[in-house]
């Protein structure tokens, strides 16, 4: 059986997408992280909405982002609300509304690129908890794993081999929104800072 270097690629990426809930379920466990239950349970319902959008358009490796994503996020949710160790906030309200509009919205059109993007739309109104509060708190988020799972996303992106709006959209956006909460999550990072201090203090 040949195997190209897309179906490489690809397959490396989607274990590394999938190995990478082990350590992130660690981090709810050692209360290290503190994910957004509306984020959570928001992704694998609409990771699934992606999934069945994709396949109706032909299989590729595009589609272990969202086929991946559903299994991930649905198993974080349940952990981080069976443990307690998730945010709820007053703004979630705001999000949760503006996601069902979009989900609905969907649920109405039979044209897969309008799903595609109102999937994304809601996508984006059920991220924003999780972007907030990374904002707030970025030690609520761990920066490694979103990086990770940044440069993961990516390779999918590269090992595609069908090129249509339909295959790259998500994938896109995925990435983009990734490395947002990546940044977020290093950019008041505590232990990043302390790092970078007793880094400068020993180059002096």
């Amino acid at each position: 059986m040949h195997l190209d270097w897309h179906t490489v690629l690809g397959a490396g990426a989607s274990v590394v997408l999938l190995a990478l809930i082990v350590p992130y379920v660690k981090s709810i466990v050692s209360s290290t992280t503190r994910p957004s239950l509306v984020s959570w349970f928001g992704w694998a319902f609409l990771f699934a909405i992606d999934t069945v959008a994709q396949a109706s358009k032909g299989l590729d490796w595009s589609l272990a982002v969202p086929l991946i994503g559903t299994f991930s996020t649905a198993i974080i949710a349940f952990i981080a609300l069976r443990l307690g160790h998730a945010v709820w906030t007053r703004a979630d309200r705001f999000s949760i509304g503006l996601g069902v509009t979009a989900i609905v919205l969907w649920a109405l059109t039979n044209e897969p690129l309008t799903a595609l993007v109102l999937s994304m739309i809601a996508d984006l109104a059920i991220t924003l908890p999780t972007i907030v509060k990374t904002y707030q708190d970025s030690s609520s988020e761990p920066p490694l794993l979103w990086a990770l799972y940044t440069i993961a996303t990516a390779l999918t992106i590269v090992a595609t081999t069908n090129l249509t709006v339909y295959n790259l959209l998500v994938p896109l956006y995925s990435v983009f929104i990734a490395a947002i909460i990546t940044v977020l999550a290093l950019r008041k990072n505590p232990l990043y800072k302390e790092n970078q201090t007793e880094g400068a203090k020993r180059s002096n």
